[in-house]
């Protein structure tokens, strides 16, 4: 990939937007640590200096004065600040040579520029507090900030030093991982390249570590698989149309020649009235094919209602059991319970006639069929069984395909797109349809189709 590609990609982009959200996350974290250490000093001050004003209210003016050198005393950084001044606001003792301009309320009151003693450049903030005595004298104490201060500012300058390598370090750290991801990327879009030139015998790579590139991969070569097969279908099917049609269409152009050959009008129409019989197979083979796609295509959803299948079946079984009866084939029904789902009516009489027809067309004479509905953990099943020849096990999947019949002699010929047909009408309804050994004979199972 070029340069200007690369900065054009989703994946340049998506690159840059962690890098910039990396470093907006410690600008947060930063200033969260900055706004704690401006306030929990400062706040622990006032509220310290606050409670030692209000005790110093209630000193004697000799006890007061011992506290106040006790802690001038112990004050070797000279952070702190006491005084004491008369109720005309004249000096009495401390370190502090005028009252402030705070209010004499008891309360602490931030200065962010005083002049004080023994400061850097005379200048610096603190926090101070001024109570009122019973006596009118005015007691003042005070902290000097200069250390909380310098600490934000050593913040604030970690802070500057460290966006910049912050910056190009969660870039480059994302540009690493993007890059393997644009390398992978690049992987998929060859194979897929060369798959649309031809290659649908290729697949797309799968890494060792699942995730949701591989999801979407693995779901690409389900559907590659899935256009395999059907197109192999197609081609198959376009053969089997092919041969059909060529048997009726040579029947019928051997009679029309035969009848033309006849002098006799009576000739001439009995190959005309056998070749309309040929044409009408030739037909009936198209119709079905069409009858599959026009299955497989409609938005059956739209036009679902609640059915009962046991209802269908016994309809059905009510329909079939003279013709079974006509084979000398024993038929039964289990079908009591109402079996309810969304479905189309119509269309599932369709697939279950199928079903039902073939069942009593592949069971010879003495034979049984039997029809069963109902629920099984909680999901429907329905079951078509007979006794009959049954289904060779390399059969068993390709029966379901368009034009398929299995080359038996003494099994009787079908159009071969019944079974596609109740196929398709039940993928439409979200169930599945298969077929296993009856021991004798098949069964023919319409169950819903396990979860993806």
């Amino acid at each position: 990939m070029r340069v200007p590609e690369a900065f054009r990609s989703s994946v340049f982009r998506a690159t840059l937007a962690f890098a910039v959200a990396t470093t907006v996350a410690i600008l947060v974290i930063f200033g969260f640590v900055y706004w704690r250490i401006t306030t929990a000093d400062e706040d622990r001050v006032r509220t310290v200096l606050v409670d030692e004003a209000s005790k110093g209210a209630d000193y004697s003016e000799a006890e007061l004065e011992r506290a106040l050198e006790l802690r001038l005393t112990r004050d070797l950084r000279r952070l702190d600040y006491v005084a004491l001044f008369d109720s005309a606001g004249k000096s009495k003792l401390g370190n502090v040579p005028r009252l402030p301009d705070i209010p004499v309320d008891g309360k602490s009151h931030l200065i962010a520029r005083e002049l004080l003693p023994g400061a850097v450049d005379g200048y610096e903030p603190a926090v101070f507090v001024a109570r009122r005595r019973a006596d009118g004298s005015v007691l003042l104490l005070g902290r000097s900030l200069s250390d909380a201060y310098a600490l934000r500012k050593s913040v604030i300058g970690a802070l500057e030093t460290a966006m910049l390598p912050t910056f190009v370090l969660a870039l480059a750290i994302g540009m690493l991982l993007a890059r393997r991801m644009t390398h992978r990327l690049a992987g998929l879009h060859d194979t897929i390249a060369r798959i649309m030139q031809g290659g649908l015998q290729l697949r797309l790579p799968l890494s060792k570590s699942p995730d949701e590139i591989d999801q979407l991969s693995r779901d690409v070569n389900v559907m590659l698989d899935e256009i395999v097969r059907l197109m192999a279908q197609v081609r198959g099917a376009g053969e089997n149309i092919a041969h059909d049609l060529r048997t009726p269409l040579s029947v019928v152009r051997a009679k029309l020649e035969r009848g033309l050959a006849a002098r006799d009008a009576a000739a001439l129409r009995l190959a005309a009235a056998q070749a309309l019989e040929e044409l009408d197979k030739a037909i009936a083979a198209i119709a079905a094919l069409l009858r599959v796609g026009e299955i497989e295509n409609r938005p059956g959803s739209r036009r679902f209602t609640q059915i009962d299948l046991s209802g269908i079946c016994a309809d059905l079984f009510e329909f079939y059991e003279p013709l079974g009866r006509a084979k000398s084939i024993s038929m039964a029904l289990e079908a009591a319970a109402p079996v309810l789902i969304e479905g189309d009516g119509d269309l599932m009489r369709e697939a279950l006639s199928n079903l039902i027809d073939n069942a009593i067309k592949f069971t010879p004479e003495g034979g049984a069929v039997r029809v069963m509905a109902g629920m099984e953990a909680g999901q429907p099943v329905i079951r078509v069984c007979d006794n009959g020849a049954g289904v060779a096990s390399e059969e068993r999947e390709r029966i379901f395909d368009r034009y398929f019949r299995a080359e038996r002699a003494n099994l009787p010929r079908g159009s071969g797109v019944g079974l596609s047909i109740a196929t398709a009408i039940a993928h439409l309804h979200g169930l599945n349809l298969r077929v296993v050994d009856n021991n004798p004979g098949a069964r023919f199972e319409l169950s819903r189709a396990a979860p993806m």
